[in-house]
């Protein structure tokens, strides 16, 4: 019969050497990743640098601020925008809040009792948005934005006085107006007198369509470039009705500047019936353009300074301004993965004729 003797301090049992061989076979982890490291050579040493650098923060682009002057607030205009899509198959969801103050007037003299006024300007709009997004392809979307809209007298004129003079701003001589009035009025090019003492109040704007197809995808360090289509339905109730349908096309552009730096540059034309709507009658085609800097300090904000441009809006008031130049700065912060804050502010700084003289604009953005 066979006998196994195991001798104190020199001899262990079976399963004590198996044990040890087992640990010899397999090294502890960090062993192994040491000799997998130097197996790998040069070119698994590099990759595992690459795969270590931090990605750049996401471009997010600009926001589409609308032109909300009292006489462009139902009307279809094109507001900068991201050749950017929505990914396939994805749902994107928006609300948002513009709200503007418009002062501009001709007339011998300022304030309320001239002898020869061509036309006064003076009022608030508020549009409260609904936008929702759906990507149909890799490179394709397609939106839908239902707009409520209001234009009256409004609280803002305080504020927008003590804004100018904290700022060095032309005010327009607005003082020596009637505070938060609503008047939109004076003589057309042939000297009939039009005013809009009815058009205040609240009403459906106009619906829109639209779809952006990404012709041109650079992905993050490379230019991109988009064509967006506009379509305005006449849905609009109450003191809004009058526009008619209207189209719109663009093209717009994205190109990095550095890591954390973008340009973006548009421009496009718009189509719609011209009225009259109150006697007001309106260019049938414009065109518009913007460009707009994108800087991101940190990887969920970035801050955007942009300029938009259109020609003529109306056609037959007395000595009313053919270009329309406004500047936005913007902010836009990721509160979560899938929730942004948008806030944006309207300021023309050139010639508040025919545009907003100030606009505050916040949104919500859901992105699931």
């Amino acid at each position: 019969m066979a006998r196994c003797v195991f001798r104190r301090g020199t001899d262990s049992p079976p399963s004590s050497r198996a044990s040890r061989i087992e640990r010899l076979r397999f090294p502890r982890p960090p062993v192994a990743a040491v000799i997998a490291l130097l197996l790998a050579g040069p070119g698994g040493s590099g990759t595992a640098t690459a795969s270590e650098a931090p990605a750049p923060p996401p471009a997010r682009g600009p926001i589409e601020i609308r032109d909300d002057h009292l006489l462009a607030q139902g009307r279809l205009t094109l507001p900068a925008v991201s050749p950017r899509t929505v990914p396939a198959g994805a749902w994107t969801l928006e609300t948002s809040v513009l709200w503007s103050n418009s002062f501009s007037w001709t007339q011998d003299v300022a304030g309320e009792d001239p002898a020869d006024r061509r036309f006064l300007l003076d009022g608030e709009t508020l549009t409260f948005a609904t936008t929702v997004r759906r990507g149909l392809g890799q490179h394709l979307d397609v939106g839908l934005r239902v707009p409520l809209q209001h234009r009256g007298g409004g609280v803002l004129d305080g504020f927008i006085d003590a804004w100018h003079r904290l700022l060095g701003l032309e005010d327009a001589q607005r003082p020596l107006f009637d505070r938060n009035a609503f008047r939109i009025e004076g003589r057309t090019t042939v000297g009939a007198a039009f005013s809009w003492a009815e058009a205040a109040g609240t009403g459906l704007g106009d619906i829109e369509l639209n779809t952006r197809w990404r012709a041109v995808d650079g992905g993050r360090g490379g230019l991109s470039l988009a064509l967006v289509g506009r379509l305005s339905l006449p849905t609009a109730t109450g003191p809004y009705q009058g526009s008619g349908p209207g189209a719109g096309g663009q093209v717009v552009l994205a190109a990095p500047l550095g890591r954390t730096t973008d340009l973006y540059l548009g421009a496009g034309m718009t189509l719609q019936d011209p009225g009259p709507v109150r006697a007001v009658e309106y260019e049938r085609l414009r065109g518009h353009g913007f460009a707009a800097f994108e800087w991101r300090p940190w990887p969920r904000l970035s801050l955007l300074a942009e300029t938009n441009a259109a020609s003529r809006l109306v056609s037959n008031i007395a000595s009313y301004p053919g270009v329309h130049w406004v500047v936005n700065v913007e902010g836009r912060l990721d509160l979560a993965p899938d929730l942004r804050f948008d806030l944006g502010l309207t300021e023309n700084l050139i010639d508040q004729q025919c545009t907003t003289d100030l606009g505050l604009y916040f949104a919500l953005g859901w992105r699931p």
